[in-house]
């Protein structure tokens, strides 16, 4: 220690000290609740919390990784929710790098730590480092998905620059240093599990590889070239030793998600689906988050389309309503959306600021080489590829032949790219500038022609708008055609009414009263006049945003011309200009940030509106009133339970006198679903909360990747409320409206049946789990349309496009109100001449022959789980039998997430169901410690044939891969980190060898 030169230390690096002071204080500033006991509310991370918690308890009663919970989608691995990888040393590098902070501060380290370390490695002036690394880290997106709950793609993100960086080094000037950073940041990288933004981020690094490839053609640097390659693949290949573990069983796993392929080839109407599939996700799926081709300026203007999706009424512009001039409208547009994108709905703009980009657009003009061309394309790349569904030619040509690329939705995600690019365009030109001035100077006329031509376009763009008439596509169809929209939204409800006669028993009209129906009609739409006054007023309200949001940017960018014109022209310090330019930059892209993220308190004048109190976080669900009805359902039933959940106890942290009530409940809905196993389905949570999973065993779930055979299933039979395959998912509960419903139907755990049913593909397999009809054509003046084709009869499972037609005339459309009551049923006409479909119980007793059938449906088959299952034909090769009696006794155990043990006991051979969900790669079944083949059974269960006897069987999810690529991770993470050692020993040694020369 003594001869440690402490101030020589802090000499050579008292900028990089100043730049993490300066990070650490604008952090703090920012994020300032983190640091007085709260945590973001983030909506991502509450469903995370729910679909993690039944894994989470394992590791505390259990110790070690379940890698499977039965808490989501009826039950799914657990790679992609919740794993710990203990071996991987390189999350405690990243949990140093962000100064062991949570999110969102960490991250927000992680952004700018990222930024800067890229830009040293790049050589760029550590003072223009800190601009850079602030300005990425304010863009807006970056901010809004750290709110969303975004964080695993929020730390990829963070960690693509270092990446990069070490990259740059290693082609440049520093080969070992750059292969080494190379390893530890990939490897970092990857740790972060976001593989969509590590799939981006390596079309970039193919980029820079191409801007090397000519560098080096250019000056002969071959030999160079290659052993950078060599070496940065070689680290690339470490970093995914590393992190082989989680790659691997991510890889085995997404085959049998909905990013893998899909073997059903029709829709849920019985239409071919081939069009919409690929070999991974479908393409509407994957390009239902599609940026809009004029939506791309929000990158130099962020509310030209309105910011965020919500109500004007509860949006930034709300005060806007009460100005003189939108005061008279102000109730016709209050709840019309303030986003009149391209979107389903978004949270807000990605903004990267106008002055960043105009920077961007002086590095086009004044730095020279292939890097910027480099930058350029993937820039463009990235931006066209983002516009998804709106350039489907260039978005084909990726999902047909890029491999991997299928695998991803929302390609919006992509933008995060350009916000990577362009920043670092923007920086590489102010570092010429801060090193040039002189020759910039002498070439100033390039510099006032980009200044002119981007200040021109924004300027017309303000008057002129981009061509949308402030509307989104779907307000344009019913502002340009208003009657159209009339008559669709009439057809609506006169269908509604036709499904659903209540609607005209609650306003008190009879059903054959079609005067009065009209009205009803009629009242539930509005006029043309109503819909041209509404438009005009929501036009003339959007209209002033985008002008407002296009001038914004225009003073912005005439702050920066000016500073930068300021520079060139006098001998004021660099160092003043970059404040300068900091000031407004980041006073533009905050002011912008604080719509989606700020610390504002609610109305309470107590409560934040973006943050939680940390006990709230670490148990942010409470149970409702359905939830203690099905505990209290489950514990009186069995005494044992009662008592277990009754003892459950919240362990002290050694802080708290009084326990969190929150983690109470927490506890005993834990200590309920360790002993129980019953599944509950929220109806109106659907596959899109993780709310039920908290507490339960559900079948709902909240996921981008869940099995592929599960959204099947939802596809075609859930959705629908096929109560056969509730019965065969054990869902006991159903949780609607705030209340518990209990299901009389469902069939426990597992179950003996007597009958295999064997179907010849997947298609039939699915299908045969609801019930079939057959529909006639009893008319031949009527034509019969099924899927848009002529028919006469037909099999049908009711849910198929089919139209009755008479000459151009549309008798009724579709038969599902008919087939989702299993009615076998007649649509006649009568001596009147009303059509109708009646039960044929009914037209049975119609003696006179009143009326005239036109079109009969009669239900041929029912799927009944708990006397049959259905199988494919190659399971019925390994069976013995496709008939038994379905006799014998079942006594479950034991139940954990990966681990279940039950007594069987029965005469005869029998073959038992089981209520769990087939996955290949790892459940094992050992019957009397024997290991016997599991057969996928009812398209999505797992079933397997029991010689007759008593027996206990045992099912295990077994993954030897986790264990091996564990220690894996353990010894590459430690070779690793040798290895940077070593580097550092040896460079210690020259430089002291250096000196004593």
């Amino acid at each position: 220690m003594r001869n440690i030169d402490f101030s020589k230390i802090f000499k050579n690096n008292w900028i990089h000290i100043l730049a993490v002071g300066l990070f650490l204080i604008t952090t703090y500033i920012y994020f300032q609740p983190q640091f007085k006991g709260h945590r973001l509310d983030q909506h991502d991370i509450e469903q995370f919390r729910g679909m993690s918690n039944e894994v989470v308890h394992y590791r505390d009663v259990e110790g070690g990784e379940p890698l499977w919970t039965n808490s989501m989608f009826g039950g799914m691995p657990t790679y992609q929710i919740s794993t710990l990888y203990e071996g991987n040393l390189l999350k405690k590098v990243t949990r140093f790098l962000s100064f062991g902070m949570s999110s969102p501060a960490g991250i927000f380290i992680l952004y700018l730590l990222g930024f800067y370390i890229m830009l040293l490695c790049m050589r760029v002036n550590p003072r223009v480092a800190i601009f850079g690394a602030l300005i990425f880290a304010f863009s807006s997106y970056f901010i809004i998905i750290l709110q969303a709950g975004h964080n695993s793609k929020a730390a990829a993100i963070g960690l693509m620059g270092p990446v990069i960086g070490a990259f740059y080094m290693a082609y440049r000037y520093n080969l070992r240093w750059g292969i080494l950073l190379s390893a530890l940041f990939m490897g970092m990288q990857l740790t972060s599990n976001h593989f969509q933004i590590t799939y981006y981020l390596g079309i970039i690094l193919v980029g820079f590889g191409i801007a090397e490839f000519v560098r080096a053609f250019k000056h002969s640097q071959w030999k160079r070239f290659l052993t950078a390659t060599i070496g940065i693949l070689v680290a690339y290949f470490f970093a995914l030793g590393i992190n082989y573990g989680n790659i691997s069983l991510t890889a085995d796993y997404a085959k049998h998600t909905i990013r893998g392929g899909n073997d059903i080839t029709i829709n849920p109407d019985g239409t071919p689906n081939e069009g919409e599939s690929t070999s991974g996700l479908d393409k509407d799926y994957i390009t239902q988050w599609s940026y809009g081709v004029g939506e791309s300026m929000t990158l130099l203007s962020p509310n030209i389309k309105g910011g965020s999706s919500s109500a004007i009424q509860n949006s930034q512009f709300a005060e806007k309503l009460r100005d003189p001039d939108m005061r008279r409208n102000a109730n016709l547009i209050a709840k019309n959306n303030i986003y009149w994108g391209a979107q389903p709905f978004v949270s807000g703009p990605v903004y990267l600021g106008i002055i960043v980009f105009f920077l961007a657009l002086l590095g086009m003009v004044y730095l020279k080489g292939p890097l910027k061309w480099t930058l350029a394309g993937v820039t463009i790349l990235a931006l066209m590829l983002s516009w998804g569904k709106n350039f489907m030619g260039l978005t084909d040509f990726f999902l047909d032949y890029l491999p991997g690329y299928n695998k991803f939705r929302a390609v919006t995600i992509i933008l995060s790219v350009v916000e990577l690019t362009i920043p670092l365009l923007g920086v590489l030109f102010l570092n010429k500038l801060f090193k040039k001035r002189e020759e910039i100077k002498n070439n100033i006329k390039p510099l006032f022609y980009t200044s002119g031509g981007l200040l021109g376009i924004l300027v017309l763009l303000s008057f002129t708008g981009l061509g949308d008439g402030y509307l989104s596509p779907e307000e344009k169809d019913m502002a340009y055609s208003p009657k159209e929209y009339i008559e669709s939204r009439k057809a609506d409800i006169r269908k509604q009414i036709k499904e659903d006669p209540r609607i005209l028993q609650q306003n008190g009209i009879s059903i054959n009263d079609k005067a009065q129906i009209e009205k009803l009609v009629d009242q539930n739409v509005p006029t043309v006049a109503q819909i041209d006054q509404q438009f005009d007023a929501l036009v003339d309200f959007r209209k002033s945003i985008f002008q407002t949001s296009m001038w914004r940017s225009i003073l912005f960018l005439i702050l920066g011309i000016g500073l930068i014109l300021i520079y060139v022209y006098t001998t004021i310090m660099k160092e003043i200009i970059l404040i300068g330019l900091a000031l407004v930059t980041l006073g533009d892209l905050i002011s912008v940030d604080l719509n989606y993220l700020n610390n504002k308190k609610q109305k309470n004048k107590r409560d934040y509106i973006h943050w939680i109190e940390d006990a709230d976080f670490d148990y942010p669900l409470v149970p409702t009133q359905a939830d203690k009805q099905i505990l209290e359902a489950e514990v009186s039933q069995d005494p044992e339970l009662k008592k277990k959940v009754e003892n459950a106890r919240v362990k002290s942290d050694g802080r708290k006198t009084r326990v969190n009530p929150r983690a109470l409940w927490s506890k005993k809905f834990q200590t309920l679903n360790m002993n129980t196993n019953y599944r509950v389905y929220e109806q109106r949570a659907g596959f899109s909360s993780s709310r039920p999973s908290y507490f339960h065993k559900a079948l709902n779930g909240y996921h981008g990747a869940k099995l592929r055979r599960i959204q099947n299933v939802k596809d075609f039979h859930i959705d629908r409320g096929n109560m056969e395959v509730f019965n065969m998912l054990n869902v006991k509960y159903f949780i609607s409206q705030g209340r518990a419903q209990k299901n009389p139907g469902a069939l426990g755990n597992g179950w003996f049946v007597k009958t295999l049913n064997v179907q010849s593909n997947p298609n039939k397999e699915l299908l045969a789990l609801g019930s079939l009809f057959t529909i006639n054509n009893l008319e031949n003046t009527f034509q019969l349309h099924i899927n848009d084709e002529k028919v006469e009869k037909d099999t049908i499972t009711g849910f198929e496009n089919i139209h009755l037609i008479k000459n151009t005339d549309t008798l009724f459309s579709g038969v599902s109100q008919i087939t989702r009551s299993n009615l076998n049923a007649v649509f006649v006409k009568d001596v009147n001449g009303e059509m109708s479909w009646i039960p044929s119980k009914e037209l049975q007793k119609d003696t006179l022959n009143s009326f005239t059938k036109i079109v009969e449906i009669k239900q041929v088959y029912e799927f009944n789980p708990k006397e049959e299952a259905i199988i494919s034909e190659e399971v019925a090769e390994k069976v013995s039998s496709l008939q038994y009696s379905g006799n014998g006794q079942i006594d479950f155990v034991s139940y954990l997430p990966n681990e279940m043990k039950c007594r069987l006991s029965t005469n005869e051979k029998q073959f038992l169901v089981l209520s769990e969900v087939y996955y290949p790669s790892g459940w094992k079944a050992y019957l009397d410690e024997k290991e016997v083949e599991i057969h996928r059974v009812n398209y999505l269960l797992r079933g397997l044939e029991v010689p007759a006897g008593d027996h206990e069987l045992v099912m295990k999810f077994e993954v030897p891969k986790f264990h091996t690529s564990n220690n894996m991770a353990l010894i590459g993470s430690i070779i690793l980190f040798l290895l940077i050692a070593g580097a550092f020993v040896k460079d210690f040694l020259m430089k002291k060898q250096k000196n004593e020369e």
